[in-house]
């Protein structure tokens, strides 16, 4: 009897709140440029477009601008960031062993990129599509933690880590230079390992243990003084656990102050508002457009708690967090 085809990415049925992502596209040189804006974009980029349309050489997809402007200052920063995914040119290998170089997003057309209720039309190159519909090896990524890191070097390593946590093997060792490509490093920055160690692993490893389903860890290997290699260990948090039921809460936390709560400094010193209070803030904000006003207090709470400077009117600071919630929205 034959052994069943091995599934690939194309069989692969996209869970709600997840996005699959094949292998072959995680952690390869090209991508160390990308800010965390970049990485996030070209995820919801793929994550719309995600069908059996994706294999039509002639299929164009829509987003809209609102959908992408959670990523971006401006819609001049979306098509800056745009741009650098048009620019990009990786080398992958398919999985009949051909080295393809591809561009990273075919055209484009900003449909009225003035206002945030544009639409944003795009392509694939039809060379890119068997590098996402053929893979045989892939990572499902919670939407919800992709969005949720404050580092774009703890994003790439979540995306590494889910591409391997359901192998047989939960540990691996890499040298330094796929490590840096695991992580999306920029050349010619972090050479010493202090550095790299400091300011990228420590932050990544940091991030994915405190925001998704995973424990990792990622221990120096040295050849004398020298560090040559590391060794990353990974593991999926017990089901229910306490430290998966932490890591859930935080991903749904507000992200500013992410970084201060991570490290244990943040100091909840703000004073709870009162009813009145909370709602003079949903009142300034439904002039512009209704909001969800305990999902708003929630989410200041979170953003209050994690600043360096508390405010000192804390019901004046909520009114104005209130309106700006509701002037993105609008």
């Amino acid at each position: 009897m034959e052994d069943e085809e091995t599934p690939k990415t194309r069989d692969i049925a996209r869970r709600p709140g997840e996005m699959v992502k094949p292998g072959e596209i995680i952690g390869i040189p090209g991508m160390e440029e990308w800010r965390l804006a970049d990485r996030r974009t070209w995820n919801l980029l793929l994550m719309n477009a995600w069908s059996d349309r994706l294999e039509d050489p002639a299929a164009e997809f829509t987003i809209s601008l609102s959908e992408l402007r959670g990523l971006h200052d401006s819609n001049d920063r979306l098509k800056q960031s745009l741009k650098t995914l048009q620019t990009t040119l990786v080398v992958a290998r398919l999985p009949n062993g051909t080295i393809r170089t591809v561009q990273m997003l075919g055209g484009t057309d900003l449909d009225d990129s003035d206002r945030a209720r544009g639409v944003l039309v795009y392509e694939f190159s039809k060379k890119l599509v068997p590098l996402l519909r053929d893979s045989e090896i892939y990572a499902r990524m919670e939407v919800k933690v992709l969005s949720s890191f404050t580092s774009k070097y703890a994003l790439s390593l979540y995306e590494a880590v889910a591409a391997r946590i359901n192998l047989r093997r939960t540990t691996e060792e890499i040298d330094i230079d796929m490590l840096r490509s695991w992580l999306g490093v920029e050349k010619k920055k972090l050479n010493r390992w202090p550095d790299l160690h400091r300011f990228a692993v420590q932050v990544a490893v940091a991030e994915v243990n405190a925001l998704s389903p995973y424990d990792v860890e990622i221990e120096p290997v040295k050849r004398g003084r020298k560090v040559a290699s590391v060794r990353v260990s990974w593991a999926k948090k017990e089901p229910h656990s306490p430290a998966e039921r932490a890591a859930a809460l935080e991903a749904n936390r507000h992200r500013a102050g992410r970084k201060a709560r991570i490290q244990g400094t943040a100091e909840s010193v703000v004073r709870e508002l009162s009813e009145n209070e909370i709602e003079q803030g949903y009142k300034a904000a439904a002039s512009i457009c209704r909001i969800d006003k305990h999902a708003a207090y929630a989410d200041w709470r979170g953003m209050v708690d994690g600043l360096p400077v508390k405010p000192s009117n804390p019901a004046g600071h909520f009114v104005d967090f209130c309106r700006k919630r509701a002037q993105q929205i609008a």
